[in-house]
């Protein structure tokens, strides 16, 4: 009997391999995708914020943020291993190999000067400063003599690097510190503050070695925001406004936000302050008045509520009337500057909460003031 001839195997690669080829690129894709939505960026700069908190020591020891519970606005938590985060600041230039630092002609260094002019300092100054990168006895007598020392300020240089223990213990020998402490220039508290800074930039040359000072003055101005937030707050509770307006701060910290709802400000479809609201206007313009090199900002807001009547044809013209009405009074009854007031209306566009409720509505009619701290005034 003839053998029965063997079938040749089907041509091409086998289904099951076709199968796995596939799998393998659909994991090679979501792989690549959750490496494309991962967030390193965030992350290094929830270090940078956290960092300069602890190493400013914002909050009382022990102490995560305001009232115990995250930083308003942000949810970062304190780092306790600062070493570890100070000695990846050293960044190395890509061309030389050398680190980058608060001199020559760089892009950090005019990071630097643009910083520095932003808070005062003459020209002459920030060009010693990016040269030598450290602060001496004389610019600081006359940085003082210009009237531009502020803790701010001082608390920039520190974080910069420029100010180190030498310095700090001729300031201490001095008669200039005598006079800081006497026209409130400086107190134990920032002094102790910029000490440990100096300390602390010593131990990590990195510190001094910032490649990303936006950043860094990023930082700064968190820590700022979150000051005026407190001191706002206590200001608040002792004018017995707190329960009238809300306060926050902005996911980035570049200022401080009061919410005024509209129902304490204007009649029904109206953008004329009412009599009721004025004193109400009066005390958050004295807040505003503490901060009188900061940008402040209105801005008017409304439910979707269609409105058409003889002085209002939208909502848009609508919420602009009132950020204007609500600008113009505290301007007028406070003293601030106008070149420094801003105000917009965002009608219905922004709305806080459902528009299907009447409760949702009344949230939705606002006022919103905002304080920018002095590194994000516009």
């Amino acid at each position: 009997m003839a053998k029965k001839k063997v079938e040749d195997p089907p041509k091409g690669s086998p289904a099951w391999m076709a199968t796995f080829s596939d799998l393998m690129n659909l994991l090679l894709c979501f792989f690549v995708l959750l490496f494309s939505m991962s967030s390193v960026d965030a992350n290094k700069w929830e270090e940078v914020v956290v960092s300069m908190t602890s190493a400013f020591s914002v909050f009382d020891v022990g102490s995560q943020a305001i009232g115990e519970g995250s930083l308003v606005g942000v949810g970062t938590t304190q780092l306790s291993n600062l070493d570890e985060y100070y000695a990846s600041l050293g960044q190395k230039s890509e061309e030389t190999g050398e680190e980058l630092r608060a001199s020559g002609d760089s892009e950090i260094d005019e990071s630097i000067k643009n910083l520095l002019a932003s808070k005062g300092v003459e020209e002459d100054t920030i060009d010693e400063l990016s040269k030598t990168g450290e602060v001496t006895m004389d610019m600081l007598a006359d940085m003082y003599e210009e009237g531009k020392i502020d803790e701010s300020l001082l608390k920039l240089l520190a974080a910069l690097g420029m100010i180190d223990v030498d310095l700090l213990d001729q300031l201490m020998q001095s008669d200039l510190l005598d006079k800081m402490l006497e026209d409130g220039s400086i107190d134990e508290d920032l002094l102790e503050k910029l000490m440990a800074m100096a300390e602390l930039s010593e131990q990590n040359e990195s510190l001094a070695n910032i490649a990303d000072v936006k950043m860094m003055a990023a930082a700064a101005g968190m820590i700022e925001t979150t000051e005026m937030f407190e001191k706002i707050s206590e200001i608040t509770e002792l004018y017995d406004i707190d329960e009238q307006l809300a306060l926050s701060i902005d996911e980035e910290g570049t200022y401080v936000e009061m919410t005024i709802p509209g129902s304490l400000l204007f009649e029904s479809g109206s953008a004329t302050l009412t009599e009721e609201c004025k004193p109400l206007l009066s005390k958050v313009g004295d807040i505003l008045k503490l901060y009188p090199d900061n940008y402040v900002d209105v801005i008017g807001h409304t439910d979707n509520i269609p409105i058409h009547n003889a002085s209002f044809s939208s909502n848009d013209i609508l919420s602009s009337a009132r950020a204007i009405s609500a600008a113009q009074f505290i301007v007028k009854n406070s003293g601030i500057d106008i070149t420094r007031v801003g105000w917009t209306g965002r009608g219905e566009y922004e709305p806080v909460d459902t528009n299907d409720t009447s409760e949702g509505r009344a949230k939705n009619r606002r006022v919103e003031i905002r304080l920018y701290n002095s590194y994000n005034n516009k």
